[in-house]
């Protein structure tokens, strides 16, 4: 079922009830940094939705009031984690719609949401077919159809860029990924700032990309909030790394470039105006900031993971042992 005609057939429904009231986004870890633009493109869009995001045990154990017929939930887990699972069959329990995001639809996500939408991952995965495209497309939807939002064409029009933005950046990028590698290979602990649309990413490169993957202690820090404590630990040494938005809150990642670029000596900044976000309508191009940057960032690291001969994919805990 195409998204659209998810979105449409939910909207029957929700109307009957009275109307849609809350849009929840559920996940755990790179699922839940991967479906935070969308969060992040409804709270700033929708004029009458009301919205919020959920660790899926958090979900199911600090339940929102709120979550009733009423509302959407955008659950996402690419092989369902069970307590993400256990989140979709609580919403359904509550009476809520759900649209279970997932990787297969053998997954027991696919198994348990009213709708399923099935997104493109692995080593050949496809972006404007992956889990933050996709959950944009349905939040991009559902502010169509339920409020006539007005850049939505050009939204539209954005997803046949991602790709080529993607890769034509890959490319361009590749001697300042070696260097970063070159360079910060032999660290172990890493800053990893970014603002609006890019704060989630920001979890992404710190928590998934540098904890998970390369066993790297890392913190990542709203842009905003580095000047509330945090700027304190800026020295010489520590790494930093910025990811610079395109759009509203630019200004923030700016304020935290000057100051980074005068007390700092370690740092590289990823600007998403560089990878080619440009290429992108102006009136939607601040919400396409993670889905080009993510594989962006990920690719930095994987230079690293090839120096350090640390594969991206080695883990110590997960799905080993009992957690």
């Amino acid at each position: 079922m195409e998204i659209k005609s998810i979105i449409s057939e939910i909207k029957q429904k929700v109307d009957v009830a009275g109307g849609l009231k809350t849009v929840y986004f559920v996940a755990c870890g790179g699922s839940q940094a991967a479906i935070y633009p969308a969060k992040y493109l409804l709270q700033s869009e929708g004029k009458n939705i009301a919205t919020a995001i959920y660790n899926s045990n958090e979900f199911v154990h600090a339940t929102p009031a709120a979550l009733n017929e009423q509302s959407i939930c955008i659950i996402c887990s690419l092989n369902a984690t069970p307590e993400t699972v256990e989140a979709v069959k609580l919403a359904n329990k509550k009476g809520a719609l759900t649209i279970a995001m997932t990787g297969s639809p053998d997954t027991l996500m696919a198994q348990n949401g009213q709708y399923k939408v099935i997104y493109s991952n692995g080593d050949n995965q496809v972006y404007s077919k992956a889990n933050q495209a996709l959950a944009l497309k349905v939040v991009f939807e559902i502010l169509h159809q339920f409020e006539h939002y007005a850049n939505y064409q050009a939204a539209m029009d954005a997803f046949d860029k991602i790709d080529g933005i993607v890769d034509s950046a890959k490319e361009t990028l590749l001697p300042k990924a070696n260097k970063f590698a070159q360079e910060f290979k032999s660290d172990n602990v890493f800053y990893v700032l970014g603002s609006g649309p890019l704060y989630g990413t920001a979890y992404t490169m710190a928590c998934c990309h540098f904890m998970e993957m390369q066993w790297k202690h890392a913190i990542a820090l709203n842009s905003g909030e580095y000047f509330h404590g945090p700027f304190e630990t800026t020295d010489k040494e520590t790494p930093i790394v910025l990811l610079k938005s395109v759009g509203r809150t630019r200004p923030m990642d700016e304020r935290a470039e000057t100051f980074i670029k005068e007390y700092a000596e370690r740092y590289v900044i990823l600007d998403a105006e560089e990878i080619g976000l440009n290429l992108i309508d102006s009136s939607v191009a601040e919400f396409f900031n993670s889905v080009v940057m993510i594989p962006i960032e990920r690719y930095f690291v994987y230079q690293m993971s090839l120096l350090t001969n640390h594969s991206m994919d080695k883990r110590r805990y997960m799905w080993k042992v009992a957690y």
